[in-house]
């Protein structure tokens, strides 16, 4: 369509003609004027607004254009209007990540630092972005205020600005942030965007109340206690460690003692000791409530653990820990405080170093990391003997208090594993945590206490109401969905009427209602009031806003799909801004554009820098995003990273691989036998790796090497990360979107791919092989002909023209080059070792490059230059041989007649 024909107020309802004269009036191309109309028209932006937008597009596609050499992409419209800077969280602000079945805690600058120095990073503005490994995840909040783990896409860092925003939330939690940082909020019963800087006191941001654990059913201790230090019995037979804690004589004297059954298999035994715990600690209900007490109740000395509480339960439970583990324990009646307690003394090098390693960081306690990912019955464990030892049962609800502010409030957000929501407070230099009436009886249910305690928890849950009214757990700004639909349900307005005025409702309250209403009424904003009773957060207030300087060289973002939010560890969601800084081309997808793609074009590079297809589907491939994907399967190189998790058994020389089923299922969508699927990667994994491959279970495979060697059991594990099990092995990720089509209003699916394989995938079931492109000339030349090659050229050079503002470069000049560099039936290059250097004309080679040496060759050759073309002309100072300089005069020696006849005189 040409500029004269286009017409933005056809195509979308929200733009006039004032509208269209804001965004004509800037410099954009017109692909960036269509996406800026559809911006406007998705959030129906006025007048202001929208040259706002037009102008943020406009700055930011002149900076983009200022240098061609840099890679960056066009602004995506769909972000127009976020600040493309300064939208980050300050290196001490501790996240909640997982990577794989590993949970962690960390401080986000850290985190991010240690990123960025070991993988490439680009320069986007005034950040440094890089892309985030695989499996790296975080909690991340859903539109429809669901919590689930989502991939982080990018990492960020740039330079912190002068203030930093610390908000105070009614619950005591905290989260600091650079103004133009982005968070969450509820407006008109839905999930939304906002600036830091807009926020007021008073308005809602949400905070975790449930997510799920990896359910980690062990830890294996050499994470935490160095082989070097300590020695691991299962490394003793199979010659698989490189040091040991000890010399030839101490490590004979182990093997043997090993041998004679004196040493526990697969334990770990202290330098100097005969006391160990199992190389791979078990996180159950028990062990868990031994890590709870002793983060309540213990104390470390260099060889035994200190638990102090003089409840008969309490210390019972305590005893039945060490027996499991074949642990002595020694008790004293403790006089040295206000009352008479009763110490139980667990005696353990090991236990001890274990406890140091994960439960104390900088001199106090903490939760362990790898508790936030284990499982259900390790967490009640945890949380009951936490509450059971610092716990209080108090009028209406559970408290505890602790003089260590990251301990309280890692348990704060482990309560939100098994549902639980707690707020916090400080008192007298103490930390505390307070569970309200509303969640004791999940409480006693779910995690329960020992002894008094225990007793009197059971007394208060049975009083309390759960349904009952709870100022802690309000949905707020919901519209007038609710007195709309209980109106239309027959609801007496006055049952509604308080709530809708102050727009917040008790969950209970509002879940009772949308009982009530939903038999009546169909409706979707009903929905959107189920969701949030529904929801995993809790929304909570902001108490107070403060202006704070930073403490750190540098801000940090993290870019998360979706709703792009990710959770600090103290459970407050906060949303990233960082879809502006997406490398060039379509989501994420990294693509060369500017002059380096034009000196890849004209050069007729083999292989581009970042190839890439892209990829249209026919019927209902294009229509449907479950048939889409199974194409995406198709494509995808699969990694056994992907498909499960791998581990290996030293002391049996064996490689272990639990396969997720629901992964199996997902890109195997057309296999229903869960066995045949399971078959199928155990036989590429023997064909490929020469093995044998034993199933231990339906997604259970383990192997190993021929003869027994460490070596070549590491090597075995590299070879396993590599094989492709399913889809195209260059094909290293492919994104799927729904794009707008002129033939259907809903558009259809279109995949963009890493790497290129135009000919494998053009016969693809569901694949359009009429539309399907790729980005690499060779390869469109390769499977679809020299006349397709020429088109490619065309297309692809105006392409990055346009990019660059270049959009009104007649094409005619592109078709001469498209067609100088392919007539020959091949494609050649326009530089020296193609179209250049295979002129005739000596002069005309030397003119274009490596002058010397082309008139070298021609001198040594004896060529000869007949100057017949414009470029050796110049050079030697004659006319050129077009126009008047075509013509030759001939003059004859006879003169002219002068009788008028014309005709020479006798």
């Amino acid at each position: 369509m040409s500029e004269i024909d286009y017409d933005p107020q056809q195509k979308f309802d929200d733009v006039d003609d004032d509208i269209e004269a804001v965004v004509e009036d800037t410099e954009l191309p017109r692909r960036l004027k269509t996406k800026v109309y559809r911006s406007v028209d998705e959030r129906g932006a006025d007048v202001e607004a929208a040259d706002q937008i037009a102008k943020a597009v406009e700055n930011r596609y002149l900076d983009t254009r200022v240098d061609p050499l840099d890679p960056v992409g066009t602004v995506s419209a769909q972000s127009i209007g976020e600040p493309g800077t300064q939208m980050s969280v300050p290196a001490d602000e501790r996240v909640i990540v997982r990577r794989g079945d590993e949970t962690d805690v960390t401080e986000i600058g850290s985190l991010v630092d240690g990123l960025l120095h070991v993988r490439d990073s680009q320069a986007v503005d005034d950040h440094e972005v890089a892309r985030a490994p695989e499996q790296l995840e975080v909690l991340s909040l859903r539109a429809d205020e669901q919590v689930e783990w989502k991939p982080v896409e990018e990492v960020s860092r740039h330079d912190a600005p002068d203030e930093l925003l610390e908000f105070e939330l009614e619950s005591g939690r905290t989260i600091r942030a650079t103004k133009a940082h982005s968070f969450v909020t509820r407006e008109d019963n839905e999930v939304v965007p906002v600036e830091g800087a807009d926020l007021s006191e008073g308005d809602w941001l949400p905070v975790v109340g449930e997510f799920d654990g990896a359910q980690l059913d062990e830890v294996d201790l050499r994470e935490y206690l160095p082989a070097d230090e300590y020695w691991y019995t299962s490394t003793l037979t199979d010659g698989g460690a490189v040091t040991y804690p000890g010399g030839e004589d101490q490590l004979r004297n182990k093997r043997e003692a090993l041998e004679s059954g004196d040493l526990d298999e697969h334990a770990v035994y202290p330098r100097q000791g005969t006391v160990s715990l199992p190389e791979r600690f078990p996180l159950d209900e028990g062990t868990g409530f031994f890590v709870g007490v002793f983060l309540a109740e213990g104390n470390l000395t260099d060889h035994y653990v200190s638990i102090s509480n003089v409840d008969e339960d309490f210390q019972e439970r305590t005893r039945t820990f060490a027996d499991r583990f074949d642990l002595t324990v020694n008790e004293y009646e403790n006089d040295s405080g206000f009352a008479t307690g009763h110490d139980i003394r667990v005696n353990g090098t090991v236990l001890v170093d274990f406890l140091k390693a994960t439960c104390i960081e900088d001199g106090t306690k903490v939760v362990p990391d790898f508790a936030f990912g284990a499982t259900d019955a390790f967490v009640r464990g945890v949380l009951s003997g936490y509450f059971s030892g610092d716990g209080n049962v108090a009028e209406r609800a559970l408290r505890s208090s602790s003089t260590a502010e990251r301990l309280s409030e890692g348990i704060a957000l482990l309560l939100a594993r098994v549902g639980i929501y707690a707020t916090r407070g400080e008192q007298d230099g103490s930390h505390t945590l307070r569970i309200p009436s509303k969640h004791v009886r999940r409480f006693h249910e779910n995690v329960g206490l020992v002894g008094e305690r225990g007793d009197q928890l059971a007394k208060l849950a049975s009083e309390v109401d759960p349904d009952g009214p709870d100022t802690t757990d309000q949905i707020p700004n919901f519209g007038d969905a609710l007195k709309r639909t209980a109106s239309e349900a027959g609801i007496p307005s006055r049952q509604v009427h308080s709530a809708h005025e102050r727009q917040r409702i008790g969950r209970n309250r509002l879940s009772r209602l949308v009982d009530e209403i939903e038999p009546k009424v169909d409706d979707p904003e009903l929905d959107a009031l189920k969701q949030a009773v529904e929801g995993d957060v809790v929304w909570e207030r902001i108490e107070s806003i403060e202006t704070v300087e930073p403490d750190h060289e540098y801000v940090y973002d993290f870019s998360v799909a979706g709703l792009e939010t990710f959770t600090t560890a103290q459970g407050v969601v906060t949303h990233n801004t960082m879809n502006t800084f997406h490398y060039a081309g379509v989501a994420e997808i990294d693509v060369t554009q500017g002059l380096p793609r034009l000196i890849e074009l004209v050069d007729a590079r083999k292989e581009p820098d970042t190839p890439m297809m892209t990829v249209h589907l026919e019927n209902e491939f294009a229509e449907n995003r479950e048939r889409a994907h199974e194409v995406v399967w198709k494509i995808e190189a699969t990694r056994i990273l992907a498909l499960g998790d791998i581990s290996t058994d030293v002391a049996d020389m064996l490689v272990r691989v639990d396969l997720n089923p629901d992964t199996l299922q997902e890109r195997w969508p057309t296999v229903d036998n869960l066995a045949e699927i399971v078959g199928e990667i155990s036989e590429t994994i023997e064909s490929k790796l020469g093995v044998d491959v034993v199933q231990l279970d339906e997604t259970v495979i383990e192997f190993g090497p021929d003869e027994p060697s460490y070596r070549e059991l590491l090597q075995l594990v590299e070879d396993l990360r590599e094989i492709v099990f399913k889809g195209i092995e260059d094909i290293d990720r492919v994104v799927i979107r729904r794009e707008e089509t002129e033939e259907s209003e809903d558009g259809e699916f279109v995949l963009y791919t890493e790497g290129s394989e135009l000919g494998n995938v053009l016969g693809i079931e569901g694949v359009d092989a009429s539309r399907t492109t790729c980005n690499n000339i060779h390869e469109i030349h390769r499977n679809l002909g020299i006349e397709a090659a020429r088109e490619s050229i065309i297309e692809e050079t105006m392409n990055t023209l346009e990019e660059q503002g270049l959009d009104d470069v007649n094409i005619r000049h592109l078709m001469l080059v498209a067609d100088i560099m392919t007539n020959g039936g091949d494609i050649q290059s326009i530089g020296r070792h193609g179209i250049s250097g295979s002129k005739e004309s000596v002069l005309a080679r030397a003119a274009f490059e490596v002058t010397v040496n082309h008139l070298l060759d021609a001198a040594i050759h004896g060529e000869v230059d007949d100057l017949n073309g414009v470029t050796e002309n110049v050079i030697v100072g004659k006319p050129i041989k077009l126009g008047t300089g075509d013509v030759n005069l001939r003059m004859g020696s006879e003169p002219a007649r002068t009788d008028g006849t014309g005709e020479g005189a006798d």
